[in-house]
């Protein structure tokens, strides 16, 4: 019987077919390469790789090297003049766009390594130009303008020069990724301005001090960069858009996804709508309208409870007029998928009066909203997440309030605060994990932006004080995976649009630092109006990531795995 992702991917094909370019997400540029790999295995050695143009000292060795398997072979470049450096030039077709991987092994790296996309077959230079230099086990990647070098940043622990790592280049006329160990570095730098790409061009740094050994293994070119997967779950009308998506899967398997439809990011006349797929997200069905009250309920989220019971959260705000006013957190039930909901019922909090309208201006009375589902206890209990402020501190916190009823009433007098100081806490999202303990991860106006983490081991009865992660997180979720570990995504405010990126926190009890730089892109709309992802564990290892693009009024389904993730 064919395995679940191999059924998945032809039933995949198939969808596609019928679905326009334009539903398809935008280039994440981080899906895994396509495209023919030359392993040089089979190429006589002692000469340069055939087909490719060289200059120097450049040849197909023997490289059964740093646990590489016997009878491997590469490109080797051999820098030992001080007078003139060795080149590789490997000819592609014209394209507008390129992807290439490679693996690399310096045995002897006292000077850098030139990696570029050149215009044309005779190019030297290249249209993008990256420098790779060594400092200890660090790389130092920059970019080169046409007449001076750009630092993009470094890539930590490479040990260049006793293991084999992957370089990766994704370039369009107009912005490239380079990725070194999986750590990416955007760009727009350019050596020089080409419609097209003909080349991958390797070079030596220079010609003194002398000191490369270089080898160059499972050399791949493609003239696309890939996307990851993705199909169409929703459209909104013309003059709408679709934002802050929410997603479960019901316990048939059916996926549940609920989401705002609106005109702008703030305002009224917002309504909530429901999609659900029945196939792994290979198709979706027509929305149905679960709320649309006078004014704005906004953040849709869902939690499957124990019984079966679908529990949708959200926030109900009025924007049309200053100031502002948020009239706080609801929850709806549904006992049949989300066909159809119950009236809604407010959660109590002690940021506001709990009792409608917060009053004047939204920082200085009073207010509470949420921005992550509810999540159950193994007692029964149901906590609730949310943030605000208090009528007489304009200090946003994050807090935490409790249901003892299934979500039927909820006590003010149990809200316990999360975080609050000199930052703003914002949007706490809260996972509990196998053994019980319970992670809160919570947004933050920190400088520069990062998430902050606080943890429970009594239920969410007390908390420890919140730390900063090195992930800089806006708008996140999280999703506790089959085997205990977290799938995180999340807006990232220091790319360029803030485009959805993911993490695999394969330990979630112990720390999340070091990860960030290895993060995943997922999903960019190219609009910084974009981020609030949800995501859903498909079958183990299989994973789909709800995005939107408010210009195309789209919202896409975007599949990826567990090997799409660094450890």
């Amino acid at each position: 019987m064919a395995k679940p992702r191999l059924r998945r991917l032809a039933a995949l094909a198939v969808v596609l077919l019928t679905v326009a370019l334009s539903s398809v997400a935008a280039p994440a540029m981080a899906a895994p390469f396509v495209g023919a790999v030359r392993t040089f295995d089979s190429e006589s050695t002692g000469s340069a790789p055939s087909g490719c143009s060289s200059v120097g000292v450049v040849s197909v060795e023997s490289a059964a090297l740093a646990g590489a398997v016997a009878g491997n072979r590469a490109a080797k470049l051999v820098d030992a003049s001080s007078t003139s450096f060795p080149r590789l030039v490997c000819p592609h077709a014209a394209s507008a766009q390129k992807s290439v991987t490679m693996r690399l092994l310096a045995t002897q790296m006292d000077i850098g390594v030139i990696v570029a996309l050149g215009a044309s077959p005779s190019d030297t230079i290249g249209s993008w130009r990256f420098s790779l230099t060594r400092s200890g086990t660090n790389i130092a990647i920059a970019a080169y303008n046409g007449s001076s070098w750009i630092a993009l940043g470094t890539a930590p622990n490479v040990s260049p020069t006793t293991r084999w790592f992957e370089l990766r280049i994704d370039a369009t006329s107009t912005n490239a990724t380079i990725e070194v160990d999986r750590v990416r570095f955007p760009t727009t730098v350019r050596a020089a301005a080409s419609a097209t790409m003909e080349s991958i061009i390797i070079n030596s740094a220079g010609t003194a001090p002398v000191g490369l050994q270089l080898f160059i293994d499972d050399l791949g070119i493609a003239s696309t960069v890939p996307a990851f997967t993705a199909v169409v779950a929703a459209t909104a009308p013309v003059g709408d858009a679709i934002r802050f998506p929410g997603s479960a899967k019901l316990p048939d398997g059916t996926i549940v996804v609920a989401y705002n439809e609106m005109p702008g990011h703030s305002g009224s006349n917002s309504v909530i709508k429901v999609v659900r797929s029945a196939d792994d997200g290979l198709t979706w069905s027509a929305p149905i309208v679960a709320i649309d009250p006078l004014y704005d309920p906004r953040g849709p989220n869902l939690t499957i409870l124990s019984d079966g019971t679908l529990l949708m959260t959200y926030f109900y705000a009025k924007w049309d007029t200053f100031p502002y006013t948020i009239y706080g957190t609801y929850t709806i039930r549904s006992s049949d998928g989300g066909l159809s909901w119950s009236s809604p019922s407010l959660v109590g909090t002690q940021m506001t009066c709990a009792c409608g309208p917060a009053g004047s201006g939204i920082y200085s009375t009073g207010w509470a909203a949420q921005k992550a589902p509810i999540v159950e206890l193994a007692s029964g209990d149901l906590l609730a997440p949310l943030y605000g402020t208090t009528s007489t501190d304009a200090r946003e916190r994050a807090t935490v309030v409790r249901s003892s009823d299934g979500g039927v009433t909820w006590d003010s007098a149990s809200e316990v605060t999360l975080g609050v100081g000199a930052i703003a806490y914002q949007e706490p999202y809260l996972t509990v994990l196998p053994t019980g303990e319970i992670v809160a991860t919570i947004r933050t106006t920190s400088t520069p932006r990062r998430l902050y983490i606080a943890r429970s081991f009594d239920d969410g009865y007390t908390w420890t004080a919140p730390v900063a992660t090195d992930i800089p997180a806006e708008s996140h979720s999280q999703t506790l995976l089959s085997d205990g570990s977290i799938l995180f995504t999340y807006g990232n405010p220091e790319r360029a649009g803030r485009p959805t990126e993911g993490i695999i926190i394969d330990d979630p009890s112990g720390s999340w630092d070091g990860r960030a730089i290895r993060a995943t892109p997922i999903y960019d709309s190219g609009i910084w109006d974009q981020g609030n992802p949800t995501s859903i564990e498909i079958d183990p290892g299989e994973f789909l990531t709800i995005g939107y693009n408010v210009t195309n009024r789209t919202m896409s389904a975007i599949f990826t795995a567990r090997g799409d993730y660094a450890g």
